[in-house]
C-alpha cells in the first residue's frame, strides 16, 4: 500500500515537473521568436510606407514568414506518417493500443508550432502543449514500464500542460478526464491531480502567471438576461459548428493537393504577413486582443471584422500546414461573438453586462470545439474567481453544446478522427475490437477435404474427425466450397465433392477487424467461419464462441481500467 502511495506521488510529481518546465520553455520560445520575426518598427499601415521601406517590407512581410512556413513544411516530412499530430492523436492513443505517441513526432510538432506562431500564424498554443505533455507522459511510462497504466501517464501529462499553460490546475484535471480519458476512474484521479497541482506551483513560483481574464466581470443584472444567455449559446453553437466545418470539411476549403506540401505552409505564412499589415489583431495567438475585447476596448464594427478575418485566417493557416491549436482561435471567435451579441442586447436591455456575454460566448465556443464543457467552466472559475460569471458561462455552454453536438459530434478532435475512419462514438471497447484483426482469434480447429473426395469418403472423414462441416480445397489449397454433413447425407449419388452444388457461405478476409466481423456474423448459424487470404486460401477459422470470448475479455479489461481504485 505504501509503495503504491509513494509511486503515485513520485510519478505525479515527476510528470508535473518535467511538463511544467517544458511548457514554460515553449512559451518563452514563442514570445522570443515572435519578437525576432515580427519587427514592430515597420507597421506598413499604408501604401506609401511600403514604398518608403521596400526592403523591410519584402524582408519582414514576405521573406521571413514565407521562410518560416517553408521550414515548417520541411519538418513535417520527418514526422510520423508525414502529418502533424495533436490532441486527436492523444485521444486515440488513450483509447486504443495500436497508436502510441511518438516522442520524435511530439518534439517536431511542438517546435513547428513555435515557428508557426512566431511567423504570425493564426493558431493556438494549447493543442501542441497538450500533445507534447501527453508525449512526455508516454516517455516516462516507457521508463517505468511496470508502474501504472499508459492512459494515466498520458492524462497526467495533459493535465500538467493545461495547468502550467493556463494556471488552472483543477481545469487541467477535469480536461484530462473529460476530453482525453473520457472516464472517471479512481485510479486516474490521484496521479493526474498531483501532476496538475505540481505543474501549477512550479510555474507560479518560478515563472509567474500573467492574468488572461479579468477578475471583475460580474453576473446577470436581471433575470430578463437569462433568455439572452440562452440565445447567445445557440448562436455560439452555430459559430463553433461553422468554425469546425471550416477546419475539417473538404467542401469548406479549396483543393490544394496540386501545391507541393512543403510550400503550402510557406504560402500560409506569406498570407499571414500580408494580413498583418491591415489587421494585425487577427494574426498570432490574439491574447492581447481578447483582453481588449473583454475590457470593452473594441467597437462593434471591429468585432465583426475580427470575427470574419480570424475565422478565414485560422482556416487558411491550419488547412495549409501551419501547425497550432484550435482552442485559442475559438476563444477569440467566441469573444468577438459575445461583443456583437452584448451590444445588440443592450439596445433591448440597457443594463446588459456586455463583458459577461463576451466571456460566456468565449467559453461556449471553446467548449464546443474541444468538447469540454466542465473544463471550460473550471477555466473561467479559476482564472476569474467569479462564480456568477462562471454560472452565466455555463448556461451558454449548455445550449451551444446542444447545437454543436447534433451537427458536429463531441468535438473537432472527434471529427478529425472520424475523417480518418475512427469513430469514437462507438465506445472504447468497440474501438479496441476495431484495432484487432481476426488473425488474433483464428485457430486451426477445422476439417479439410479434397475436391476429388466422393461424398461417401467425405462423410467418413467428417464423422471420424467429429466435425459437422468441412472445407473443400483444390490442388492449390484454394478454398472452393464449404459442405455440411446433412448436405452430404442428403446427396443421392456418390459424386465427387467438386461436382457438388456450391452454396453461399460466410467467409471473412484475414485483414478484417473483429468489430466489423461481429456485425458481419450477427446472422450466422453454423459450426465455424473460414478466415481466408487475398488468394482465398484458408488460414484458419473462428466460431461464435471465439467472438464472444474476445468481447468478454475486452469488456473485463476496460472495466478494470475504469473502475479499479
Amino acid at each position: 500500500m505504501f509503495i503504491k502511495i509513494f509511486s503515485v506521488i513520485f510519478l505525479g510529481t515527476l510528470i508535473g515537473t518535467v511538463v511544467s518546465l517544458s511548457v514554460q520553455l515553449f512559451l518563452f520560445l514563442v514570445n522570443f521568436l515572435s519578437k525576432v520575426a515580427i519587427n514592430s518598427e515597420y507597421n506598413f499601415k499604408n501604401f506609401s510606407e511600403i514604398l518608403n521601406f521596400p526592403v523591410q517590407f519584402l524582408f519582414f512581410i514576405i521573406i521571413i514568414p514565407g521562410s518560416i512556413g517553408y521550414l515548417v513544411g520541411k519538418i513535417r516530412s520527418f514526422t510520423k506518417e508525414q502529418r502533424w499530430h495533436g490532441p486527436p492523436d492523444v485521444i486515440l492513443a488513450v483509447h486504443t493500443k495500436n497508436n502510441p505517441l511518438n516522442i520524435k513526432t511530439g518534439f517536431l510538432t511542438s517546435f513547428s508550432s513555435i515557428l508557426s506562431i512566431s511567423a504570425g500564424g493564426s493558431v493556438g498554443q494549447y493543442g501542441p502543449l497538450v500533445h507534447f505533455g501527453a508525449t512526455i507522459g508516454a516517455e516516462i511510462k516507457n521508463i517505468f514500464k511496470k508502474v501504472g497504466n499508459y492512459q494515466i501517464f498520458l492524462g497526467a501529462g495533459v493535465a500538467a500542460a493545461i495547468s502550467s499553460g493556463f494556471g488552472a490546475p483543477i481545469a487541467g484535471l477535469v480536461f484530462a478526464r473529460e476530453v482525453i480519458l473520457r472516464h472517471q476512474s479512481l485510479a486516474s484521479f490521484s496521479p493526474i491531480l498531483i501532476s496538475s497541482v505540481i505543474a501549477y506551483f512550479i510555474s507560479k513560483t518560478f515563472f509567474g502567471f500573467e492574468p488572461i481574464l479579468s477578475s471583475s466581470i460580474g453576473g446577470l443584472n436581471s433575470l430578463k438576461e437569462f433568455p439572452a444567455l440562452i440565445f447567445s449559446g445557440l448562436i455560439c453553437g452555430i459559430v463553433a459548428v461553422f468554425y469546425m466545418k471550416a477546419l475539417t470539411h473538404k467542401k469548406f476549403f479549396p483543393d490544394i493537393s496540386k501545391i507541393t506540401p512543403t510550400f503550402q505552409p510557406a504560402i500560409a505564412g506569406i498570407i499571414c504577413g500580408i494580413v498583418g499589415i491591415f489587421i494585425p489583431e487577427v494574426t498570432g495567438l490574439g491574447t492581447s486582443t481578447i483582453l481588449d475585447i473583454l475590457s470593452l476596448n473594441i467597437s462593434l464594427k471591429l468585432a465583426i471584422y475580427f470575427l470574419i478575418f480570424k475565422l478565414l485566417l485560422t482556416t487558411i493557416c491550419l488547412r495549409m500546414g501551419l501547425i497550432g491549436g484550435v482552442f485559442a482561435p475559438a476563444l477569440f471567435l467566441g469573444a468577438c461573438t459575445g461583443i456583437i451579441l452584448g451590444v445588440s442586447f443592450k439596445v433591448l436591455l440597457p443594463d446588459t453586462n456586455i463583458a459577461l456575454y463576451a466571456i460566456a460566448s468565449m467559453a461556449a465556443v471553446g467548449s464546443c470545439v474541444i468538447g469540454g464543457p466542465v473544463a471550460n467552466m473550471m477555466i473561467i472559475l479559476e482564472l476569474t474567481s467569479d462564480y456568477q460569471a462562471t454560472l452565466a458561462a455555463g448556461v451558454s455552454i449548455v445550449f451551444a453544446s446542444l447545437i454543436s453536438s447534433k451537427l458536429m459530434g463531441q468535438s473537432v478532435f472527434d471529427k478529425v478522427l472520424l475523417n480518418r475512419d475512427i469513430d469514437l462514438e462507438i465506445g472504447d471497447e468497440n474501438l479496441i475490437l476495431k484495432n484487432l484483426k481476426l488473425t488474433k482469434i483464428k485457430h486451426q480447429d477445422y476439417c479439410t477435404l479434397k475436391e476429388n473426395h466422393n461424398t461417401n469418403e467425405a462423410v467418413k472423414i467428417l464423422s471420424k474427425s467429429g466435425y459437422s462441416e468441412g472445407y473443400v480445397l483444390d490442388n492449390k489449397q484454394i478454398l472452393i466450397n464449404k459442405i455440411s454433413l446433412p448436405q452430404l447425407l442428403n446427396s443421392k449419388n456418390n459424386i465427387k465433392l467438386k461436382d457438388l452444388k456450391r452454396i453461399k457461405y460466410l467467409k471473412l478476409n484475414s485483414d478484417e477487424n473483429i468489430y466489423n466481423a461481429i456485425n458481419l456474423c450477427k446472422n450466422f448459424v453454423g459450426e465455424s467461419i473460414p478466415i481466408v487470404s487475398q488468394e482465398n486460401k484458408i488460414l484458419g477459422v473462428i466460431g461464435e464462441s471465439d467472438l464472444l470470448k474476445i468481447i468478454v475479455e475486452t469488456h473485463q479489461k476496460q472495466m478494470d481500467i475504469e473502475h479499479k481504485s
